[in-house]
């Protein structure tokens, strides 16, 4: 194919040194050409129908339909590539690849011209021109840089190794010139993960032990991996960073087994043959005895937790019924003092006092109420990532922000009840106040008797005595008898 014998020939006029590459996403240019080298290569793109440019070493376009002059030589030529579909990066060569894999692309798809078959890793896909498979992406995981001190100015620890991550190679893949090419940057980039620390002079992997081990730097020309420790370091990487919270801890484990293995050795890759697959199988061990023991501590946090967690809903519990009984007795009050005001004309002035006092009284059991619930929702906000970021969100929110959040509700609901209630009795006592009370002293109209005249006793030295009353009637009175008359007189009859 000539699109393949193109790149092949611009790579191998790279390897010998005859030419130099720099290809961007549009087009190709190589350099530092022969007259007869800069012949082929057109020679090659014609059947492609690729446009071409041709300069001399003075940088004018070779127009002319005749071979290039070597006596214009260099020659520096110009092609331009077809327009990438779109999230798509075409590479023409190997060593624009290598360029490309260093500096760092943000499309999915890779489009390599000589890449047979298809390589997956965990955001993107390398595959041929021809290749249709799409990328399946991994989910995010802890950044190598966070694990991995560096102090230098350049940074050799990946920010994402998901880049890096695919499945284990077979043996076909992995001797293709494409895929070698892939597989030494990723080596260079996954290595750089393991240490606890990277020198910024020379670029060692130092891991701290006990003992003290110290690594030379991983060289992407001249050092290279064996298919059997690649693919052990594809799966170590992948255990690594499998999940983001347990990323530290087993880096942890893992570079202190690796410290364990070994005398310092002549180069990393050979160490990592030698110790790679053995510390890794520590390492698991390790970590299985430290979730063991770490299942102990978490017991024990969520039993604290959930003791925490019934202290504080019994608490807005206590401060919901407390105001409750606090708005009942606020609403007797009040009542007894609307009632006092409308039967005994009770003072203003008291009834004003002791309801806004009521008043008083109900706020402040609202507001401390308030208050604790903000504080206990700010202390569970700040020490969620410190004491219990082991749960996931989920079960956090089912085991402690659910319940909370009920008490919460029910407090709430209580006390915008009670408020209401214990403001509209004191509109109410204040509308008694100020009214004009119906409570006026009345008099009882006794009817008025007529006088009865007052007749005096008659006189014993009188025999009969005429008494004339006020009004026109008469009446006689019968003396009394006296001591010397033995038997009473007979009584004279009346006038007429």
């Amino acid at each position: 194919m000539s699109l393949i014998a193109l790149a092949e020939a611009i790579d191998g006029l790279v390897e010998t040194k005859q030419a130099f590459v720099a290809e961007s996403e549009n087009a190709v240019t190589v350099s530092a050409l022969s007259a007869a080298h800069a012949s082929e290569l057109k020679a090659l793109c014609e059947p492609l129908g690729w446009p071409v440019e041709l300069f001399d070493r003075v940088g004018e376009p070779w127009v002319s339909a005749e071979a290039p002059d070597p006596g214009f030589a260099p020659y520096r030529l110009v092609i331009q590539k077809p327009a990438s579909p779109a999230n798509t990066l075409r590479l023409l060569s190997n060593h624009a690849f290598a360029e490309w894999l260093e500096i760092g692309h943000v499309a999915p798809r890779w489009h390599i011209a000589r890449f047979t078959g298809s390589l997956v890793t965990g955001v993107r896909v390398i595959q041929s021109w021809e290749g249709a498979q799409e990328p399946a992406a991994l989910p995010s995981t802890k950044s190598p840089r966070a694990l991995v001190k560096e102090f230098g100015n350049v940074r050799r620890v990946p920010e994402d190794v998901r880049y890096w991550l695919a499945p284990a190679l077979d043996s076909e893949l992995f001797i293709e010139p494409a895929a070698q090419v892939w597989i030494r940057a990723a080596s260079a980039a996954l290595i750089s993960c393991l240490p606890d620390e990277i020198d910024a002079d020379n670029g060692a992997l130092k891991f701290r032990g006990p003992p003290r081990l110290t690594l030379p730097r991983f060289d992407v020309v001249s050092d290279v991996l064996d298919h059997a420790s690649f693919n052990t370091l594809m799966e170590v990487s992948y255990w690594l960073f499998e999940h983001e919270r347990e990323a530290e801890m087993r880096h942890i484990l893992l570079a202190a087994e690796l410290a364990r293995s070994g005398a310092t050795a002549e180069s990393t890759p050979t160490f990592l043959r030698q110790h790679l697959a053995h510390a890794w199988e520590s390492a698991q061990i390790a970590y299985q005895m430290a979730l063991s023991e770490t299942g102990l501590d978490t017991l024990k946090v969520l039993s604290d937790l959930r003791k925490a967690v019934t202290e504080e809903t019994a608490k807005l519990s206590d401060i919901s019924r407390q105001l409750t009984g606090s708005v009942a007795a606020a609403l007797a009050t009040g009542i007894g003092l609307i009632a006092a005001r409308v039967a005994a004309n009770a003072p203003a002035e008291l009834i004003a006092i002791v309801m806004l006092v009521v008043a008083l009284y109900i706020t402040m059991v609202i507001s401390s109420g308030v208050q604790f619930m903000r504080l206990q929702r700010q202390l569970r906000t700040d020490w969620q990532h410190r004491l219990y970021r082991f749960l996931p969100e989920a079960e956090y929110t089912r085991m402690v922000v659910k319940p909370t959040g009920k008490a919460e509700r029910s407090f709430v609901w209580t006390a915008w009840l009670g408020g209401v209630a214990v403001a509209v009795l004191t509109l109410a006592c204040g509308w008694a106040v100020l009214a004009p009370t119906s409570a006026t002293p009345t008099s009882t109209d006794v009817p008025a008797q007529s006088a009865i005249p007052f007749v005096p006793p008659p006189s014993p030295a009188t025999d009969t005595v005429s008494a004339t009353p006020a009004k026109p009637t008469t009446a006689t009175v019968v003396p009394a008898p006296t001591k010397d008359s033995s038997k009473a007189s007979p009584t004279s009859p009346p006038r007429k």
